[in-house]
């Protein structure tokens, strides 16, 4: 019953996500799309474009788009026209591409979080041990107190029978 409450909760958090980044993008990307020079609001995109944007041309240069870490060895793939130039759609769309991947990546180890930490419960060896789980790029952290090598040994073996655990980092400590 845990597990399918947990899985239940888990799924509405991804969706609820997925729909409030989706909502940002699209209104990002029309005001970006149809914004003028005298516009009073901007989005964040838009600002960073005109910060950007040095020479005021309203278009980026690879040597402007190089300040920005997402683009820096990125821009060919977000100059979708070839022209050698970016122009604020294109800069919009692989702007909000790339926030879109680093939510997905979040909510991504945030159910590995919530799966190894629910096989964690589940084990009759585990329960009630102080186990911290944390989870960055598919990499699983195991932290915390035990009272055996064995529960290490079988913490970690747990860890990495999870879907989406792709390396875990064990930091747990047997109590002395």
């Amino acid at each position: 019953m845990q597990k399918h409450l947990l899985k239940n909760k888990t799924i509405r958090i991804r969706t609820a996500a997925s729909i409030a980044a989706l909502a940002i993008s699209c209104a990002s990307f029309q005001v970006l799309a149809t914004g003028t020079e005298n516009d009073v609001e901007q989005t964040p995109l838009q600002s960073e474009f005109k910060k950007l944007d040095i020479n005021q041309d309203g278009k980026l240069a690879r040597e402007e788009a190089a300040q920005d870490k997402d683009l820096l060895s990125k821009f060919a793939q977000a100059d979708s026209n070839k022209d050698g130039v970016l122009d604020a759609k294109e800069y919009g769309d692989f702007k909000s591409a790339a926030q879109q991947k680093r939510v997905g990546t979040f909510l991504d180890d945030s159910t590995v979080t919530a799966k190894v930490k629910a096989e964690l419960l589940k084990d009759v060896g585990m329960k009630g041990l102080e186990i911290s789980v944390e989870t960055h790029t598919g990499q699983v952290i195991l932290s915390g107190f035990v009272e055996t090598d064995q529960q290490i040994h079988r913490a970690v073996e747990i860890a990495s029978g999870v879907r989406g655990v792709q390396s875990i980092k064990n930091s747990l400590v047997v109590k002395g």
